[in-house]
């Protein structure tokens, strides 16, 4: 198998280009000669075309290598668009601050020159000359939508992070040296880490990615990350499900079903999220009791657990192997529910108040949850046994737990 290395600096581009290092981008272009090219969806970049949608367009044209008489259509459009709602200030800077109309003025001057004049009618609010033909503008636009469509292409997000992560999960069923399922990696070395905690800098977030904004009787109750890093799902209080790129805060347009309107919903409200290990597989709880596991790809009813609880279904949680789900619920029990059956397989009691968080640990064979009611609890998964309750700050036999998050009486 032969991979071009036009493709391997593709990956490059779209690593950077999604996160936010466009000055990079465009030095590697230039240098290389290789262009990336690609929008999150070419139908959704149509359609900002055609519905003059023109800061998206042109955040998506600005670092795609796309013909200058291509580029020039797209300015020139949006110039006497922004003329004829007499917005002169974007309009001017468009005209006379831009490589494609620079380009413009140079080989078609003429062309170049209505577009001044048109610029002086508006300023001068001349009504009777800058005037819109809708039917001529919505041709204009698709016209010029089709033209750049063709320059475009859609890749699925991540690219690069997601063949990294094949190649070492590979390695790891290989018995590559250094690979756990359990640690991190240290992709540059190639090799697990060696540093301690104790050397790593803590250190606060300085720079926000992106923002995701919901209507206000849609606001989210739940998040959850993927496992490779690639998508971030939220469960709204009106029981949709929503997958977003959480690098730009738009939703995955490499999710046909979104991209197409149709989003997972339960009935009740979503409380609880997760993502199994493979990716491929998202749970849901609702507040009223139920669970669902869904095919991310298409967004499809994998299996319905229905009455998991009574009341809200406060966490859920992925087994190693995606066979089975934890769960836990207001009504302080954690259940085990096996996905090829839908049925409970283990149910554990013992907290007196609503459970907050449970996670399978060593190999599946033991369950560790926490309360409101303040205690942790560690249990043998195939018996449901308590084995130890610890409360944070007090001593519990020879294990010392620390203080920082300390139970107030």
């Amino acid at each position: 198998m032969n991979v071009e290395s036009a493709d391997i600096i593709r990956l490059i581009e779209q690593f950077l280009k999604e996160h936010n290092l466009y000055k990079t981008l465009d030095t590697l272009q230039s240098e290389s000669g290789v262009t990336l090219n690609t929008v999150e969806s070419v139908d959704s970049f149509k359609d900002d075309i055609v519905n003059g949608r023109w800061d998206v367009v042109l955040r998506n044209v600005e670092h795609a290598n796309i013909p200058h008489s291509k580029l020039i259509d797209l300015y020139e459009q949006i110039v006497i668009e922004l003329a004829e709602l007499q917005d002169i200030g974007p309009a001017r800077a468009l005209l006379r601050q831009t490589e494609p109309m620079e380009i413009l003025r140079n080989k078609q001057p003429d062309r170049y020159l209505k577009l001044e004049q048109l610029l002086t009618r508006a300023t001068h609010q001349d009504t009777n000359i800058i005037h819109s033909d809708k039917s001529a503008r919505e041709s204009r636009r698709l016209e010029i939508a089709q033209k750049l469509a063709g320059e475009v292409t859609t890749v699925p997000p991540s690219r690069l992070l997601t063949l990294l992560g094949q190649a070492i999960k590979w390695q790891h069923t290989q018995g590559g040296s250094g690979v756990t399922k359990d640690t991190s990696f240290n992709l540059f070395h190639g090799e697990a880490p060696t540093r301690s905690l104790d050397s790593a800098e803590d250190k606060m977030p300085e720079k926000l990615l992106a923002t995701v904004k919901f209507p206000k009787k849609q606001h989210p109750n739940a998040l959850a990350f993927s496992v490779k890093g690639n998508y971030m799902a939220s469960g709204s209080g009106d029981g949709f499900i929503e997958v977003w790129n959480f690098m730009t805060g738009k939703l995955a347009a490499d999710l046909p079903y979104q991209a197409e309107g149709s989003l997972m919903m339960m009935e009740g409200a979503i409380t609880s999220l997760t993502f199994s290990h493979s990716g491929d597989l998202i749970c849901s709880g609702a507040k009223d009791g139920k669970m669902k596991v869904w095919k991310l790809k298409s967004g499809s009813s994998y299996k319905k657990l229905s009455a998991a609880h009574r009341g809200d279904v406060t966490c859920v949680c992925f087994s190693d192997d995606d066979s089975q789900v934890l769960s836990g619920g207001v009504d302080g029990i954690l259940r085990i529910h096996g996905l090829k059956s839908g049925s409970m397989l283990k149910e554990f009691h013992g907290h007196s108040a609503s459970a907050t968080d449970a996670a399978f640990v060593g190999n599946m064979r033991f369950v560790v949850s926490t309360s409101e009611d303040g205690h942790v609890r560690i249990w043998d998964a195939s018996t449901a046994a308590c084995l130890h309750d610890i409360i944070p700050g007090t001593e519990s036999g020879d294990l010392i737990i620390p203080s920082a998050h300390k139970v107030m009486v």
